[in-house]
Order: structure tokens, then C-alpha cells, then sequence
């Protein structure tokens, strides 16, 4: 009689637990990014920033973040961001979706960004993290890495492309990009 108690204990209680862990691993976490943006060296860069996740066959799925400058007006320079600038659609993109990502052009210095992914509609899979930054009118920066969201800590490998060439500048203007990727609390 004693082992049938314990066996029904035991069956409560995982009833009772199981689906909040299976609730948190449906839920997605955050990314958190991190980066060092440089005193211009012989130019004086415009740091016109944007950051998004893709699908895996290159399809933007979510702007996480894009620079006043480049929301306002620089998306239609035609060569800031240009990588960004042709997936986002954003002289059609709803006022809340623009409201919700843009904020200040990071100041000089180290400084870091965190986006809840619920919060911000994006599914449990597999994406393509990147940030582009401009330069000049000439050059803009990629950072870009693998991101899987769902129940795994994740610190992304960033791959650095300098688009079209690296500038002779005297200097990078952002460099130290890591992301990591915290799942959901369970």
C-alpha cells in the first residue's frame, strides 16, 4: 500500500512540474550583445547601426534594434546599412515595429543591448544573428554568427566582414561584438 502512495506522490508531482518546464522550453529567452565603439580614427564615421535576426535561408524574421539616424533618414541614403536596408522594408514598416526598436545611436564606449525574444515575437529555431554598422559612405561593418533559441545557453562565434574592404582608417570602430543567447527561466 505504501509503494502505491508513493508512486501516486510521485506521479502528482511530475504532473505538476512537467508542463512548467515544458512551458519554459516553448518559451523563447534573450540575446544580450555586447560591443566597443571606437573613436574615429582619419574619418569621421556616422555608427548608423542596425540589428536583426534571419532565418536560415536569409530572410529577415525581426529587427531587434536600428540607430535614430538610420530610422529617420540614413535607411534612404542608399549606403548605410545596405544589407539591412533591403530586407526591412522600412519606409512600410509599421510606426509601433519602428517605435519598438529604434533608440539612440550607441556613444563611444563599451556597451551592451539585451532583446526578449518573446517580447519581441520571435519562435524557438534557428537564425542568423547580424549587426551592421556604416562607416562612411563608402564602408559599413557585418558581424554576423549562428544563433539556435530554445533551451540552451549560447555564446554566439561572431564572424567580423568588412563590406566592401577594410577602410585604411588608422583604427576599427567597433570591435569586442559577442552575443550570447540565455534561455527562458524554468
Amino acid at each position: 500500500m505504501r509503494n502505491i502512495f508513493f508512486y501516486v506522490c510521485i506521479a502528482v508531482l511530475l504532473a505538476a512540474v512537467l508542463p512548467v518546464a515544458a512551458e519554459a522550453a516553448d518559451k523563447p529567452g534573450s540575446l544580450e550583445v555586447q560591443f566597443s565603439y571606437l573613436e574615429p580614427g582619419t574619418i569621421d564615421p556616422t555608427y548608423l547601426s542596425a540589428m536583426w535576426l534571419e532565418d536560415e535561408s536569409g530572410k529577415i524574421v525581426r529587427t531587434l534594434y536600428v540607430s535614430t539616424e538610420l530610422s529617420s533618414n540614413g535607411y534612404r541614403l542608399g549606403t548605410a546599412c545596405p544589407d539591412w536596408v533591403k530586407q526591412a522594408g522600412w519606409s512600410k514598416a509599421p510606426s509601433s515595429l519602428v517605435q519598438a526598436v529604434t533608440s539612440p545611436t550607441p556613444n563611444v564606449g563599451s556597451g551592451s543591448m539585451t532583446f526578449d525574444l518573446a517580447e519581441l515575437g520571435v519562435a524557438p529555431g534557428k537564425y542568423r544573428f547580424r549587426y551592421q554598422v556604416n562607416i562612411d559612405e563608402k564602408y559599413n561593418l557585418m558581424f554576423q554568427g549562428s544563433l539556435t533559441v530554445g533551451n540552451a545557453e549560447q555564446e554566439l562565434k561572431i564572424e567580423t566582414l568588412y563590406q566592401p574592404s577594410k577602410p585604411d582608417i588608422g583604427t576599427d570602430v567597433v570591435k569586442d561584438v559577442r552575443a550570447n543567447y540565455y534561455p527562458a527561466s524554468k
